[in-house]
């Protein structure tokens, strides 16, 4: 075990026992249990723990306990739980009420303090005493439960797991190679046009058992036809479905993000309706379980005679049927991938090519992979399985084909189930933890991994970021997550579970008592998934529309043990957590959504409560009403994250910070959005802060910002700047005392954002190449020159440029060889397009997007330029293209011709391009650029 782990870890197997001997040891060793009795109780309470810890790991490994060890398991887990909660306010009391810890107070204040823990010492007698005689009352019925089996190992943690190098190109072959080629093209074929009836409104169902890669295909075919709609959305609907949710979200990408929320199922159909009216428009709605939801979605879809296109996914073949009208020629049938596809992406996960496979491994993989039945998901699991074990044995192999079932071809939902479940059994302890608690998270949501990894950590399951960070990369590399955002580092930003997995998920956690519950109110009512009897983990999803207050006492949950509360889908003013009472809490995740409109000015969200919860580590709030925050935070000492994400139209003016939030020695994540009104006072005492986001560079004092040299462990450091008509010459002094202050080792990342919608720089600003640690810059600019491109082409360690022309170009702009040594990820956004790269040009750029007009316009009207991307093909470590193409609204003929030349002439001049990068292009409404 990895030696940070060894007394930090919080686990299913074990619950909170490992750092509660470590909090028992260290109460015995202080003045605390000088009182004899104290001393006594607690050492025997140790020592009766650890005896306990052994017998439960080792039931921890076992398959199936009977009913009656499990019920040990859960009492005893749920023992350690208590007894913490008593130890940690115990502690608590006496730290915070002993005045001889204050040098500054008087003799009155350290006497009457003196008597004050002199009570809370006989009271944690008290209180130890009546728990040892629980423990003993558990202990004697132990020799029932004794467990005579394989010796126990707590399994290993990497300190430094890397992704396996495979899996990028593995992911490529899933999407463009195995299997997918051919029903690619049906599809293409049944979405075809067929004259005058192919103006129709046309609906394919893609139709099969999960994990056969329905959404894989429906997602390929979209990349296919990219290009020829004005619109296109992918949206996920699952087993629980929230309609307004759906809605919206189809809503806001055809349309872009809105102010005005819309809460009501009709308005918002109408809404949709409306404006796909005159749009050719292709949607993906993915993962329905009831025709009654494709009704109602349905209802937004008009048939408008332009061509528009709908693709559904089902494990249903009812479902199927009823979105394609009943006809059935339109239903698609997904079928397993054949032998030789199965073998190639089996082979390549493991050895990257079947050449590579040891003689002795090709007969029982062939047994293997006949048992997966040529599911693709059945594939990458139980490969990746094997493909995470250091040595390739026969022996463990042969356990492996022997550990699935028989019964392939007869139920291979069953034999998919074997597969994950052999996958999670072969996860050491602390993975289990890790990958169990994914199952807090909606359906189909993405999971962002700095949130989960820093979850996991104020959890208690790992100790540091870094090891969390690599238990992240190993459920990635054995396929227990998927990945779902990559950056140009290779790394992996965020996840998401298939739905099969949240299956296995669900089914692990609802036996584990006291790990988590979920409560889903939606609008088949409430309903509870996980432990009901002493909840620690809470976490409700909330359908939009419905009331957003949790009954606790309905649900019979006590405020006082939960450890933590989540909500998603939000609560509204009128029903806020109760979030004084949750006394014991460490992770909690609020969300704040107005109700009716008008409600996010009318009344503020009373958070002031929160100062007083003594054991909270990760604090995440997202809000769209105004919140009123506790004045001062001190008292919360084992806090490590404090994120507030606050709507615009509500902060515009920022966020402020509690007058303390520097005193506060374990916080390494405070980020504030859209920003805070200013920096904490005395930041420069923040020695463990990691990242820091984000505040206006002009309301900050000089001193204030030289305090961030002094900041040893920042990573990432987020700045805005604020935009008037002119950049002021005070404010290039900040920049200049921001240079200067940044810290003096080389890993802090600085993330400029220096424009808005109403305002940019005529030019790219000469100060801004004093930036030499700048690693992100969003740049809003009036024209490009020459000039300006040298000062950025100049910036050494610029790695993601997101750039906003506002002006027609007068030429192209040309990117020379020289400069953006670094650059890996380019975002230009202009009116007209006329870019020339020159041979050696930004030689690391991975990623290339491009947002610009096609109408049929001159360069010089803001329009198509006909030599828009020349020398594309010199970018040579191109990967990836995107674009999107705006500018409609001509006359249709004139509006059809520009579209038709632009995508024409783009993928001709990206075709050039050696390394054949990934084109992405999709068409927009409304112009980019100067209106």
């Amino acid at each position: 075990m990895h030696p940070m782990m060894e007394h930090a870890m919080v686990s299913v197997a074990t619950g909170v026992l490992r750092p509660l001997l470590g909090k028992l040891a260290a109460l015995v060793e202080k003045e605390y249990a000088q009182l004899k009795s104290v001393r006594k109780e607690i050492i025997s309470l140790q020592e009766e723990l650890r005896s306990m810890n052994a017998v439960l790991q080792k039931l921890a490994v076992e398959d199936d306990p009977d009913v009656l060890k499990k019920e040990w398991q859960n009492q005893i887990r749920d023992l350690f739980y208590d007894v913490e909660d008593c130890v940690d306010d115990f502690l608590h009391r006496v730290e915070h009420d002993d005045g001889n810890k204050r040098p500054d107070v008087g003799f009155f204040h350290k006497n009457f303090s003196k008597l004050k823990t002199l009570g809370a010492r006989h009271g944690i007698a008290d209180k130890i005493r009546q728990l040892k005689v629980r423990v003993d009352d558990v202990s004697k019925r132990r020799s029932r439960y004794i467990y005579e089996g394989a010796s126990y190992s707590a399994g290993t943690a990497s300190a430094a797991v890397a992704i396996d190098p495979r899996l990028p190109a593995l992911s490529r072959m899933e999407g463009n190679l195995v299997g997918i080629d051919g029903p690619r093209e049906e599809i293409t074929k049944l979405l075809a046009d067929e004259g005058e009836i192919g103006k129709k409104l046309k609906v394919v169902s893609i139709v099969g058992f999960g994990g056969l890669g329905k959404t894989t295909l429906a997602c390929e075919v979209r990349r296919e036809l990219r290009g020829q709609f004005d619109c296109q959305v992918t949206v996920q609907v699952s087993q629980s479905p929230d309609i307004i949710k759906i809605l919206t979200m189809i809503l806001s990408e055809v349309k872009g993000p809105s102010q005005h929320r819309i809460c009501n199922v009709s308005e918002l159909i109408e809404e949709l309706k409306s404006y796909l009216l005159h749009k050719r428009y292709f949607i993906i709605i993915d993962d329905i379980w009831d025709p009654l939801v494709w009704e109602f979605i349905s209802c937004a879809f008009p048939d408008n005679n332009q061509g528009s296109r709908v693709i559904t996914t089902t494990r249903d073949w009812s479902v199927a049927a009823t979105c394609c009208n009943y006809r059935h020629e339109y239903v698609y049938k997904m079928k397993p991938l054949d032998e030789e596809a199965s073998r190639r992406l089996f082979f390549h996960r493991i050895f990257d090519s079947e050449g590579a496979c040891p003689g002795e491994l090709k007969e029982v993989s062939s047994q293997i992979l006949r048992k997966c039945g040529g599911m693709p998901l059945a594939i990458i699991v139980i490969s990746s399985l094997l493909a995470s074990q250091a040595n390739k044995v026969k022996e463990d192999w042969e356990y492996v084909q022997n550990s699935i079932g028989s019964n392939v071809g007869t139920d291979r939902l069953e034999v998919m189930r074997q597969i994950l479940n052999l996958s999670y059994k072969n996860l050491p302890p602390h993975l289990k933890t890790c990958f169990l608690y994914l199952g807090a998270y909606p359906e189909d949501s993405v999971v962002w991994r700095d949130d989960l990894v820093r979850q996991w950590v104020a959890e208690g399951f790992l100790e540091a970021i870094g090891v969390a960070g690599s238990c992240f990369k190993e459920l990635v590399n054995r396929s227990m997550i998927q990945p779902v955002t990559i950056d140009y580092n290779g790394d992996i930003l965020s996840c998401r579970v298939h739905d099969m997995m949240l299956d296995l998920i669900i089914r692990k956690y609802s036996a584990e008592e006291n790990f988590l519950t979920v409560v889903e109110n939606n609008s088949q009512g409430i309903r509870i998934r996980g432990s009901t009897h002493n909840i620690r983990r809470l976490f409700h999803h909330s359908d939009a529309g419905r009331p957003r207050t949790l009954p606790m006492p309905a649900v019979g949950i006590d405020p006082s043990k939960v450890r933590t509360f989540s909500t998603w889908g939000g609560s509204s003013p009128g029903h806020v957590p109760p979030v004084s009472k949750f006394k014991f809490i460490r992770v909690l995740i609020l969300e704040f959504i107005p109700s009716t409109p008008g409600e996010e000015e009318d009344q503020a969200i009373d958070l002031t409560a929160m100062c007083k919860l003594f054991q909270l580590r990760y604090i995440k709030i997202r809000s769209e009403v105004r919140l009123e925050l506790p004045t001062q935070i001190r008292a919360l000492q084992h806090l490590e994250t404090l994120e507030v994400s606050g709507a615009r139209p509500v902060f515009q003016s920022g966020i402020d910070l509690p007058s303390d939030v520097a005193q506060l020695p374990c916080l390494s994540v405070l980020s504030i959005l859209p920003h805070m009104t200013s920096l904490p006072h005395g930041i420069g005492a923040m020695k463990c802060l990691r990242s820091l986001a984000s505040f206006v560079l002009e309301e900050n004092s000089l001193d204030t910002i030289t305090g961030l040299r002094h900041l040893s462990n920042l990573k990432d450091l987020y700045v805005r700047l604020p935009l008037d008509s002119c950049f002021a010459e005070a404010e290039e002094a900040r920049v200049d005392v921001l240079c200067s202050s940044l810290p003096e080792h080389g890993d802090c990342r600085l993330y400029l954002t220096a424009w808005s919608r109403w305002a940019w720089f005529p030019g790219v600003p000469q100060w801004i190449g004093c930036l030499q640690k700048l690693y992100s810059l969003e740049l809003g600019v009036g024209e490009l020159s020459r000039d300006g491109v040298a000062v950025l082409a100049g910036l050494p360690a610029l790695v993601r440029l997101d750039l906003s022309i506002r002006g027609a170009p007068r030429e192209s702009t040309v990117i020379t060889a020289a400069g953006f040594p670094a650059l890996k990820h380019l975002i230009v956004t202009c009116r007209a397009l006329c870019l020339t790269f020159e041979a050696g040009a930004m030689p690391s750029l991975q990623k290339l997007k491009l947002e610009f007009n096609a109408d049929g316009a001159t360069a010089e009207q803001g329009g198509w330029c006909g030599n828009a991307l020349a020398g594309v093909e010199h970018l040579s470590g191109l990967e990836e293209v995107n674009a999107s193409i705006g500018g409609l609204g001509a006359p249709a003929a004139t509006e059809d011709s520009g579209r038709t030349a632009a995508v024409s002439a783009l993928r001709d001049a990206i075709g050039l391009h050696p390394n054949r990068p990934r084109v992405d292009i999709m068409c927009t409404q409304g112009r980019y650029g100067l209106q």
